[in-house]
């Protein structure tokens, strides 16, 4: 059972990516690149914990995963921007990205 403590983590979490890969001027990482990032910005995980939060957002059609990069779509940018909120991921501070 997920606790709210938990539930804000992982909304946090997804938002970092989706913000990390808003960065990037192509919007894609090589995946171990993007790991790296995050683990920079506080938000250190397995490359288990990573698929699985990738997965999630490629359902959602916020990113493309290929075999060993992940590129945010344009969808998943907006996101990131704090045009669309959705549930399970966080929204950004005004001004954030």
């Amino acid at each position: 059972m997920s606790t709210q403590t938990d539930r804000v983590a992982t909304a946090a979490r997804r938002l970092q990516i989706l913000t990390a890969l808003a960065l990037e001027p192509r919007y894609t990482l090589a995946t171990f690149v993007l790991r790296e990032k995050l683990e920079l910005t506080g938000f250190a995980m397995s490359n288990t914990k990573l698929a699985v939060e990738l997965a999630f957002l490629a359902d959602l059609e916020l990113v493309d995963t290929g075999d060993s990069t992940v590129s945010l779509t344009e969808a998943g940018r907006d996101v990131a921007c704090g045009l669309v909120k959705l549930p399970g991921i966080a929204t950004p501070a005004p001004g954030a990205l």
